[in-house]
């Protein structure tokens, strides 16, 4: 009877999951920190909705990864993003739901123009398969990025970017 309560259990929390993000209005990605415009001034946060970022000008990186074959990726310029907050930091930090982090400095987003993946080979990105959102860079274009190093940039499952 317990194996079967946690099964039942689990199988609604994963749904309860995919109904938020399946949600336009949900958030869907938390950015605060060094940052001038909030939208959730009581916590001093900016948070978007999946109907927000899609308004963003949306961009496209073909590219393979360690884990993907050749790929193309779509979402908003991390930068895009950051403007739109009046991000005013030299680094984000990049939170997952696993609360893995990672630091990334401005300059290197800027310079290989990543995005804030929400979109893979026109398939919405889901919990169970990157998502909802992946940062990602043109790898494939540069072969500096092709190391273990710059792997761990390539951060999936974000939930929160924090400018420092």
């Amino acid at each position: 009877m317990f194996r079967y309560s946690r099964l039942l259990v689990g199988t609604v929390l994963m749904l309860a999951a995919t109904l938020a993000i399946a949600d336009p209005q949900a958030t869907i990605l938390v950015v605060q920190g060094k940052i001038r415009v909030f939208n959730d001034a009581k916590s001093s946060e900016y948070r978007f909705t999946e109907e927000q970022l899609l308004k963003l000008k949306q961009h496209s990186i073909v590219t393979k990864t360690t884990w993907t074959p050749t790929s193309t990726f779509s979402g908003p310029e991390i930068t895009e993003i950051l403007n739109t907050v009046g991000a005013h930091g030299t680094k984000v930090d990049a939170i997952t739901y696993d609360d893995y982090e990672v630091t990334i400095p401005l300059d290197d987003i800027a310079k290989y123009r990543a995005i804030m993946a929400h979109s893979m080979n026109g398939k919405r990105l889901e919990r169970r398969n990157y998502g909802p959102l992946w940062i990602m860079y043109p790898v494939s274009k540069y072969p500096e990025l092709q190391t273990v190093k710059s792997d761990a940039k390539l951060v999936w499952q974000i939930k929160r970017l924090v400018v420092r």
